[in-house]
């Protein structure tokens, strides 16, 4: 449990950290250069640290992800192989954790964000909180009951075997708490010197991995299921008093283990860890599933290149202003277009996908030629649609179903485009065509407002898709100022893309535009944070199905433990015997046949899926059948001793 508790945490956990946030956003949209100078100039004038932990890609265009730190103001010592390259950290996004170290308070940082606009959430980075919200993460509150439910029946058994020694003791003079009590603290004994080797293993493991800053809550979250191990000792050690009396002396000296007591205890506590663990396992399938479902759809943006875009700042601009912001678009865009930059614009996630008709919100994709070399469209006949780049043709992609449509379509997207517009005053014939695709193509939109909304995929199905370019919409001229305003539009919306974080920067001096950029993005950060998530309960869920799958087999164990105790003489006589193993334990046999199949009922009526429950059928009876057959070959070459009560 402690191991899989520090690897929920990861190796960029930071304890130290009193003033913890997620950042949500900003007040006037994302801006990172006014975030890291903002955050930049506070921590060195209160001369702290403020440490950003964010997620990137190991490999372009792989599902694994790496988790990197960045440190503002005073510098800091971070885990081996943590530390954020410039790039990653300029070109990610500002969504993520940020830790403050040193001395300062909540309210002097939450008056800077309010002043810079920047949208919070305080983090409680409390070590209960830290503990509670990782109890209630994939079941594992209930494998931890689970697990001290085994430590009890465990300790009962012990006790249950030591019957004869507990008689014997009590007719010697010793009085049932003396006993218990030396039973307690052996029981401690044991107890701690074993889980002191376990936390230096684990505490070495941690040195060796980088978990560096998670030695303090380890150790307090050790001593909490310490604590609670005690009181799970000292209640076996009160039924250890209890299960002796001057009734059982002479039974136990000749060898009778029964206890009734025992026995119903046990069967209580199987009955309980039986139905306990169905249910916990059914649930951590579910939750398997879910994850695997999610992790596959975010792994879509991990797919190919990595493509980069930018932000408009928030700006308050006169009318004179934006004109000359729409012909900076155009030249912006006309740069990256001739550098293997992309345009994918897609607004349209609260629209129903009837609604074509709206360019900029409805179910429309606007894309360049270049898009369509990346990301394939095919027509009907299932060839690729190539068009070429430099056109003064705008080209709509209609799928099958909306083709006959397409007169109204493309009248409705002349209007948008300001083509008309662009003819007069560039003097030249701008073409719209339309072009007949196949229905139910998924496109990647590269929209990372996507993954807000709950789109994980990021891609859109049978949308409408506009292929646009500089010359199709008249050229860049400043003249051309209504077309142009197009530009701004996929601008603001975050569309322009390039492979390049260089080639965005020269293209950004090249069109003087760089003073109304607010961030350089890549599109993958935001989609990043979601996948380790997801990875990391991935990571979480096989370990917690680990200690289900021991939690199983050391109750069947237990199990099998309490019948042999019970009625070890009588087995040990049909051995004696010659009598066969099926005969021996057909009655304890179809016992576990009736517990499993009342164990599938269960999970019948919660899951309705039969398939998981003949398997959990079939499953529990063929390892309860393994394990009673091995525990009986242990038990036959120790029948002569249990035939003299030994």
């Amino acid at each position: 449990m402690l191991f899989a508790f520090i690897r929920s945490l990861g190796t960029t956990y930071i304890e130290s950290s009193h003033t913890s946030y997620e950042i949500n956003g900003m007040k006037n949209g994302l801006n990172s250069i006014k975030f890291n100078k903002a955050i930049d100039s506070y921590t060195k004038k209160h001369k702290i640290s403020a440490i950003k932990v964010f997620s990137v890609p190991i490999v372009d265009g792989g599902n694994d992800t790496s988790t990197r730190m960045y440190v503002y103001g005073e510098k800091r010592k971070l885990p081996a192989g943590t530390k954020a390259t410039k790039n990653e950290f300029m070109t990610s996004d500002i969504r993520y954790p940020l830790y403050f170290i040193g001395h300062t308070n909540s309210s002097s940082i939450e008056k800077m964000f309010k002043k810079n606009g920047i949208q919070y959430e305080k983090v409680n980075e409390s070590w209960n909180w830290g503990i509670l919200n990782f109890l209630e993460t994939n079941q594992v509150f209930n494998l931890i009951l689970l697990t001290f439910l085994i430590l009890g029946i465990v300790l009962l058994l012990a006790n249950l075997r030591e019957l004869k020694k507990i008689n014997i003791r009590s007719l010697l003079g010793m009085s049932n708490f003396e006993d218990a009590f030396r039973s307690f603290l052996s029981d401690q004994s044991y107890f701690v010197g074993v889980y002191l080797i376990g936390l230096m293993i684990l505490a070495l493991y941690m040195q060796l991995s980088g978990f560096t800053n998670t030695y303090h809550i380890m150790l307090y979250f050790a001593l909490v299921l310490y604590i609670i191990a005690a009181v799970v000792m000292i209640f076996a050690a009160i039924i250890r008093a209890r299960i002796h009396s001057q009734q059982t002396i002479v039974n136990a000296i000749k060898g009778d283990m029964r206890s009734r007591m025992s026995f119903y205890i046990n069967m209580a506590i199987k009955i309980i860890i039986e139905v306990f663990v169905c249910v916990a396992f059914v649930s951590l399938l579910g939750t398997l599933k879910q994850d695997r479902q999610l992790k596959s759809q975010l792994s879509i943006w991990t797919k190919g290149k990595t493509y980069y875009t930018v932000n408009l700042a928030s700006i308050q601009s006169t009318a004179e202003e934006t004109k000359r912001l729409n012909h900076k678009a155009a030249i912006f865009f006309n740069y990256l277009e001739n550098h293997g930059g992309m345009l994918a614009n897609y607004q349209g996630w609260s629209s129903n996908q009837g609604n074509v008709s709206d360019l900029f919100s409805g179910h429309v994709l606007s894309v360049n030629a270049n898009y369509l070399k990346v990301n394939h469209v095919i027509d009907p006949d299932g060839k690729q649609v190539i068009l070429p780049k430099d056109t003064h043709t705008t080209y709509v992609l209609i799928p099958t179903n909306q083709y006959e449509n397409r007169q109204q379509i493309l009248k409705s997207y002349r209007e948008y485009l300001w083509l008309n517009s662009a003819e007069k005053k560039m003097g030249v014939k701008l073409h719209i065509k339309a072009i007949e695709i196949k229905n139910g193509q998924q496109l990647f939109t590269y929209s990372t407002a996507a993954l807000d909304l709950g789109y994980y995929e990021g891609t859109v199905n049978s949308a409408v898709v506009v292929v646009l370019s500089n010359e199709a919409l008249g050229g860049t001229s400043q003249k051309n100022g209504d077309a142009n305003s197009s530009w701004l539009t996929y601008l603001s919306n975050e569309a322009f893309l390039s492979p390049s974080v260089s080639t965005i920067q020269k293209g950004m001096k090249f069109a003087r535009i760089t003073n109304y950029i607010g961030s350089i993005i890549n599109t993958k950060s935001y989609a990043m944070k979601q996948l380790a998530t997801v990875q990391n309960n991935l990571r979480l869920l096989v370990m917690v199905f680990g200690i289900a799958l021991s939690i199983v087999v050391i109750e069947n164990i237990a199990l099998n433990s309490v019948y042999f105790s019970n009625n070890r003489k009588k087995i040990a006589i049909q051995r004696l015997l010659g009598t066969h193993f099926l005969k021996i334990f057909r009655k304890f046999i179809f016992l576990i046949f009736v517990l499993s199949l009342v164990e599938a009922g269960i999970v019948l009526l919660i899951t309705k899926d039969q398939t998981i429950a003949l398997a959990l059928f079939v499953l529990s009876n063929f390892g309860e059948f393994i394990l009673l057959r091995i525990q009986s070959r242990r038990l036959n070459k120790k029948v002569s001793s249990i035939i003299k009560g030994e």
